[in-house]
């Protein structure tokens, strides 16, 4: 299906190029506005022809007072259409200045193959993300046919397959068997229980997953759900949702246990020890590795159906939920973090790295964490790790100029630095100048490369701050892309040579 994409400027020969660049994509029809006026011409007469990406001319808009971008964020029909920038000239003040005013990218004009590629996959997203939201109509609709069908069902047989079907998507068989032989144990209708809340996220595949085409991506998230899902149902967990790229799934629901916590530790051992063979395959088709952070939590929430008489779904509610989902956040590739709470409950010793207090947002005590490295007792199921990653010292002038984040959005001003050691996994930089507002640890950063003619060499890569000794900053990057890895591996053949 062909894309609009609407792109404002004032200058008509500017114009007439980003047109052409754009439509000569063959998936995307651009439309181009050079005034304001022409601006509200065409909001007026939405729905029909709505954008799929909005590119505004950050000098136009500069000389209008971003007149046009007010407008643009006051129509309702327009939330959630992606904003880009584009300007002759970027600079780090320019691209802060784009970012908060809402803008996901900041283009260089005229566009180049790279930036036609990122505007494509950006308004492929968007579409994807609208198509879902009709086909959840669709199922919604669906759902209540299938209740109707269901309620004239009288045999005892046709409705035991009927639940196979639906069950046998979130539950393991042995918890399906349960539900059908003795259905008033399993507490469907919901309840308030003790239960044990994991999160798993892979990282960077956001950023990752717009240079992929769509096949690609698909591909890649079945592959890895399939690894992780098999893992969680091995040791009696429950998927609750798929969010994106992440999963939800609980232990001790619907049926009861008394190992949930032991359960959910050897699962997401086990989920980790997975990626080498999902890597594998990544490998054998050319996709990039993926990296895999991983939060348990242990407390009291509310576990059952939740809905209206037309749809409902099984979910798990409370502030447990919450503070896992901020846990698991706080994690890098590779890792498992565990809370006090859960730890405490183990009855199987639990083999940890280190220990740690993060600040969760929400709460104003910090939450004590541990580096979970594998179980014992009857599980036995520890981390296997891999190659380690040899980190070199950097003799080159290479600057990283650092942007915290917060819900993948740029916070403050920059922290200026320089490259002392890497891999292609982690680096340590040293801080030239001490920002205004210190780093917290754990805190997500987005890195821009610089060399020392103060030419821009990289840009769209993203890390976590993991640790903090005087001036010296450990980074974990969580995304990255082929080029990047590429300039790393020559400084580390150049610096083992020499």
């Amino acid at each position: 299906m062909e894309k609009t994409i609407w792109v404002m400027g004032k200058k008509r020969q500017e114009m007439i190029e980003a047109q052409r660049r754009v439509n000569g994509a063959g998936s995307m029809r651009a439309v181009c506005i050079l005034s304001f006026a022409a601006l509200k011409k065409l909001v007026e007469g939405l729905p029909k022809n709505a954008p799929s990406l909005f590119i505004l001319d950050y000098d136009m808009s500069l000389e209008e007072e971003f007149e046009s971008l007010t407008y643009w964020k006051q129509q309702q029909e327009l939330a959630g259409v992606p904003l880009f920038f584009m300007a002759v000239e970027r600079n780090r003040l320019l691209d802060e200045e784009c970012y908060s005013k809402g803008a996901t990218v900041v283009l260089h004009k005229p566009f180049s193959r790279s930036g036609i590629l990122r505007i494509e996959r950006t308004a492929w997203q968007y579409e994807v993300t609208k198509k879902y939201e009709k086909m959840l109509q669709k199922q919604a609709s669906d759902l209540q046919a299938a209740r109707e069908i269901f309620r004239l069902n009288q045999q005892l047989k046709a409705r035991n397959e009927l639940l196979h079907q639906i069950f046998g998507r979130y539950f393991s068989d042995d918890v399906v068997e349960v539900i059908l032989e003795q259905p008033q144990g399993a507490a469907i209708g919901g309840e308030k229980r003790e239960i044990t809340i994991m999160m798993a996220d892979l990282r960077g595949f956001t950023s990752l997953s717009a240079n992929l085409a769509p096949d690609a991506v698909t591909q890649l998230l079945n592959l890895f759900f399939d690894s992780v899902v098999g893992a969680i149902m091995k040791y009696h967990g429950t998927v609750i949702e798929f969010l994106g790229d992440a999963v939800l799934a609980v232990f001790g629901a619907p049926i009861a246990t008394s190992c949930h916590t032991e359960d959910a530790i050897a699962a997401a051992v086990t989920m980790q020890n997975g990626m080498q063979a999902v890597n594998l395959c990544c490998k054998q088709n050319g996709y990039p590795e993926l990296e895999m952070g991983i939060g348990i939590h242990r407390g009291e929430a509310f576990i059952g159906n939740v809905g209206s008489e037309q749809m409902m779904r099984y979910n798990v509610i409370g502030q447990v939920v919450n503070e896992c989902s901020r846990i698991e956040g706080y994690s890098v590739g590779g890792q498992i973090l565990l809370s006090q709470e859960a730890y405490e409950a183990s009855t199987c010793p639990v083999v940890v790295a280190k220990r740690m207090n993060i600040r969760v947002k929400g709460l104003q005590q910090s939450v004590s964490v541990c580096d979970v490295q594998g179980i014992g007792g009857t599980y036995q199921c520890h981390l296997v790790k891999g190659e380690s990653e040899k980190t070199l010292p950097v003799s080159q002038k290479i600057r990283f100029q650092l942007y915290p984040m917060e819900q993948k959005r740029i916070l403050g001003t920059c922290v200026q630095t320089e490259l002392l050691q890497c891999s292609s996994k982690c680096a340590v930089v040293k801080i030239l100048q001490l920002p205004e507002k210190v780093i917290e640890l754990y805190t997500d950063v987005e890195v821009t490369v610089y060399n020392e003619k103060e030419e821009l060499l990289f840009d769209g890569i993203y890390a976590k701050l993991t640790e903090q000794k005087g001036e010296e900053l450990f980074l974990h990057f969580t995304h990255t892309n082929t080029e990047f890895v590429t300039f790393i591996e020559q400084i580390q053949e150049r610096e083992e040579k020499e």
